[in-house]
């Protein structure tokens, strides 16, 4: 239906067209309006303020979303935060012109070092406002796509906020900010207490503090929860149990990815827990093909390359890490270790000291898993 009414929109438009547009100059708006922040951030930020018509409507063709966010009418709200990749492409499909409008379609990548981040087709309505060309509707289509997650562990609740604290809580613990994750976790327990992997967070909070009784005396409070799980979520907290050995492991995050194969941490950790390097680079690659600004991904991308002898590509993705992720210390201190590796200790003194200093403001307070960053800064005097 959502669909049926955006196009009822365009030809609403086109029944009312009489005069016409240069298509030649309808393109160079377009492509010029996507490659804006090749530039910079502001000049991003700039086409965003000048060149959205202020009766524009916005569509997700994807999810059937349909909106007009609130910067359209307020310019202070659009953010230079926004335009973080180092630069976009535009490839035009078609142009047609009907009298005072025309309609576009296109597809535009993002890229990051060189590294494509996302791509995303596109129609819009191009037409005149106040003398300039402006976008009247704009639709995305197939929003890819790299950023989509189709066989993602997904949590089983339809409780009101927990979808968007689930998330948090897994960003956190992609970032290592532990206490954060034990925190967010902790929350989501008491928002519905009937979610097994709402637990998940202070999972990974005993793994990291070493509290092995703890873990195991957790999963087995778990445990009644599960028939209220799929079969994703089962297994993906059954990567968390104790193991003795590495083909043990390895088990449960291959179980764990036949049923979420696209999810970002089991693979990060599947990647991580392999033995040969070259498997593990080729792992985490397929990981970034879906998720090419993955803090995770891109850290142990940045280590496995450097153990490869390649120290430009490790820090190219940290450098992605650090761009995409600009308010997590771990990008940080990651980047302070590869740039040591290559020699450059002014430099990775003063990544650790900014990780350890960002450590010390962080949503549940200090985080402990950052003192060795200071510990690092400290034996570079």
């Amino acid at each position: 239906m959502k669909k049926i009414i955006y196009f009822l929109f365009i030809a609403a438009f086109f029944s009312a067209c009489n005069s016409s547009l240069d298509e030649d100059k309808v393109e160079t708006f377009v492509v010029n309006h996507f490659t804006s922040a090749n530039e910079s951030p502001e000049k991003g930020v700039m086409a965003m303020a000048n060149n959205i018509g202020d009766s524009v409507m916005l569509y997700n063709l994807s999810n059937g979303w349909i909106g007009r966010p609130e910067w359209v009418n307020d310019d202070s709200k659009i953010k230079a935060e926004w335009f973080y990749e180092d630069s976009a492409t535009v490839e035009l499909k078609s142009i047609e012109v009907f009298g005072n409008v025309a309609s576009v379609y296109g597809n535009v990548s993002w890229f990051m070092s060189g590294q494509k981040t996302s791509r995303a087709g596109f129609h819009a309505i191009i037409g005149k406002q106040m003398g300039k060309l402006v976008f009247k509707r704009h639709a995305w289509m197939n929003w890819n796509i790299n950023r989509a997650s189709n066989s993602f562990v997904w949590p089983s609740t339809e409780v009101e906020g927990a979808l968007s604290m689930y998330n948090s809580m897994r960003y956190a613990m992609a970032n290592f900010r532990n206490n954060d994750a034990l925190a967010y976790s902790d929350s989501l327990v008491e928002l519905d207490s009937n979610l097994a992997v709402a637990h998940v967070g202070r999972l990974h909070y005993y793994v990291f503090n070493g509290k092995r009784d703890e873990l195991v005396s957790l999963l087995n409070e778990i445990k009644p929860k599960l028939a209220g799980a799929s079969i994703a979520e089962k297994y993906y907290l059954e990567t968390y149990a104790p193991v003795s050995n590495r083909a043990e492991r390895l088990d449960k995050y291959e179980k764990a990815l036949l049923y979420a194969a696209n999810d970002p941490l089991l693979r990060a950790w599947y990647s991580y827990t392999l033995e040969d390097l070259d498997e593990r680079i080729e792992n985490a690659k397929i990981g970034l093909k879906r998720f090419p600004e993955s803090s995770l991904l891109n850290n142990m991308m940045g280590y496995f390359m450097k153990d490869k002898g390649d120290l430009e590509a490790a820090k190219n993705h940290l450098q992605i890490y650090i761009t995409a992720h600009p308010d997590e210390p771990n990008g940080y201190d990651s980047m302070g270790d590869i740039l040591l590796a290559s020699g450059d200790s002014l430099q990775a003194k003063e990544m650790y000291i900014k990780a350890f200093d960002m450590s010390r403001d962080l949503t549940t307070g200090p985080e402990d898993f950052f003192n060795t960053s200071k510990q690092k800064a400290d034996a570079l005097n």
